[in-house]
């Protein structure tokens, strides 16, 4: 087999994500540019089992693969259109022939309950960046891998992170996980169909008082930023419990409703349930309620997730994106 056809192949796995302060409204749909400060964290299960795990590999075709499923690559948010911009670079520093190296992937997402295309987007930056055999210039690479999800910053550095605003806005870890080893994040399950992310970033800039969230969001940064100086997880989740309530107050005055009879119920049960021990909910996008708890009395809360039609799965705060193999 000559050179340029033996096969180069590296494995990365990246985790999911749940949001801090929520992200409403992009640039467009191409470029995906947050159009204001930010914030969340990357999950996985309390044994690591919940992940987002991406081969890419030399191949005499391009073919991508999610879940054994073979997928569009022309469409606009195609992991090839960012693959393809390093195609040259990723064959002259393994010395392939260009012209003859094609590139595919196989992804998987295992046990994810929300945010898998951050840990998608995320799995094929590192894995492109394990291809081209040299560092990326993260500040810049994370813009273009936004093209695939605009919050990809949090599964690339895992623990706490916050996205800050800029004209090319660039992600900062705050906390790593092991800050949160004491606390579980219980993500209650529910049986809705999850509303289109572009549906919530297109509404929500339509409500006169989107000028006034994005200034909200700014000093939330900031308040986050001090939080987690001192350390403060427990002030960490209450101000992403109140963001939660701003978000979907605003996103429902412009018609997008997230949050579901039962799972609105099953809230105002964790704010009676507050009174007895420390907790707080988090509903982004999709159709969960996360209830992060001090790790003691996260079985309580499961528990009582189940009384409630919902199926509760165990969560802890994940490390950032790596390399497994290659």
């Amino acid at each position: 087999m000559s050179k340029s056809m033996q096969e180069i192949s590296v494995t990365s796995r990246a985790y999911p994500t749940v949001g801090i302060i929520l992200l409403g409204g992009i640039s467009d749909k191409d470029r995906r540019i947050p159009r204001h400060t930010s914030a969340g964290f990357a999950y996985t299960g309390l044994d690591d089992e919940i992940f987002v795990e991406t081969r890419l590999f030399s191949s005499s075709m391009e073919a991508g693969y999610i879940n054994g499923d073979r997928v569009d690559l022309s469409g606009s948010r195609s992991p090839f259109k960012l693959i393809n911009r390093y195609r040259g670079l990723i064959a002259r520093n393994n010395s392939l022939e260009e012209d003859k190296v094609r590139l595919s992937f196989e992804s998987r997402n295992v046990g994810v309950l929300s945010g898998s295309s951050d840990g998608a987007a995320a799995a094929i930056g590192k894995c492109v960046e394990g291809l081209c055999r040299q560092p990326m210039e993260w500040n810049k690479f994370e813009n273009e891998l936004r093209m695939i999800s605009e919050s990809v910053g949090r599964s690339v550095y895992g623990g706490l992170t916050i996205t800050r605003e800029a004209e090319l806005p660039y992600t900062e870890k705050l906390l790593d996980a092991d800050s949160f080893r004491d606390y579980v994040i219980v993500g209650c399950r529910f049986n809705t169909q999850r509303k289109p992310s572009d549906r919530i970033h297109e509404n929500v800039v339509k409500s006169p008082e989107y000028g006034k969230r994005v200034e909200n969001t700014r000093k939330k940064g900031e308040k986050l930023q001090k939080l987690a100086e001192e350390n403060d997880v427990k002030g960490i989740f209450e101000l992403a419990m109140s963001d939660t309530d701003e978000y979907h107050r605003l996103i429902e005055s412009v018609g997008v409703h997230v949050i579901t009879p039962e799972m609105r119920t099953f809230i105002e049960r964790v704010k009676e349930m507050r009174s007895g021990a420390w907790m707080s909910y988090i509903v982004t996008g999709g159709s969960n309620v996360f209830v992060p708890v001090e790790k003691k009395n996260y079985k309580m809360v499961m528990e009582e997730a189940l009384k409630y039609d919902s199926d509760p799965v165990p969560l802890k705060v994940a490390k950032g994106a790596n390399l497994t193999r290659g």
